[in-house]
C-alpha cells in the first residue's frame, strides 16, 4: 500500500514522534534542575556517563564487575529515572568454573532485584586458567527509548555544567 496515505502516516508517525521525544527532553531538563542537589543524581549520571551504552538506539545499558557501582547504579534507576523494579533486566557475563546460582545470587542482591528480572547468562573463555573476576561481568539493562533519551539530555547537561575544557564528543 504504497502512495500518498502510507507517505501521510510516516510522516505523521515521525511529527508523533518528533513531540514525544521534545517532551521528554523538556521534562529532564526539568528534573535536573531539581534533582542535581542529591548527590545519588550526580553519581548516576557520571556512572552512566563513564561505564553506559551511549549509542542512541541502544538500551540503556551499564556493565561492570564492581558491585557497589551496579547496587548504586541500580538505585538511581529506582529512584531518579523511576524505572519499575520488573523493567530492570540483569543480564550476566561469566567465566565457565563460575556458579550461575551464586553469581546471580551475589548480584540480584547488590542490585536489589529478583532473579527472575535476569536474563539468559553468557559464557566465555578466558585466557587465564583460574576466576579473575569472582562474580563475572554484570550488565543492567532497561530498554527503553524515552529512558535513554532522558540519561541523555543528563549527560549533556552535566557535561556541559561541570566540564572545564571543551572537547570533542556526543552532542
Amino acid at each position: 500500500m504504497d502512495g500518498p496515505k502510507s507517505i501521510n502516516r510516516s510522516e505523521a508517525a515521525k511529527r508523533r514522534w518528533h513531540r514525544h521525544r521534545m517532551a521528554i527532553i523538556l521534562r529532564a531538563r526539568e528534573e535536573f534542575r531539581i534533582a542535581i542537589a542529591d548527590p545519588l543524581f550526580s553519581a548516576g549520571i557520571a556512572l552512566y556517563w563513564g561505564e553506559g551504552d551511549r549509542g542512541p538506539c541502544n538500551p540503556l545499558r551499564l556493565s561492570n564487575t564492581d558491585g557497589r557501582m551496579i547496587g548504586t547504579y541500580s538505585l538511581f534507576l529506582r529512584t531518579f529515572m523511576q524505572v519499575p523494579m520488573e523493567k530492570i533486566r540483569i543480564g550476566l557475563v561469566l567465566y565457565p568454573d563460575l556458579s550461575d546460582s551464586q553469581c546471580r545470587a551475589f548480584w540480584a542482591s547488590v542490585a536489589g532485584v529478583p532473579t527472575g528480572n535476569f536474563m539468559k547468562t553468557q559464557y566465555i573463555d578466558g585466557k587465564h586458567p583460574t576466576k579473575r573476576l569472582p562474580y563475572g561481568i554484570c550488565m543492567v539493562v532497561v530498554n527503553s527509548r524515552a529512558a535513554k533519551l532522558k540519561m541523555l539530555t543528563w549527560i549533556d547537561i552535566f557535561a556541559k555544567r561541570y566540564t572545564i575544557v571543551p572537547c570533542a564528543g556526543i552532542v
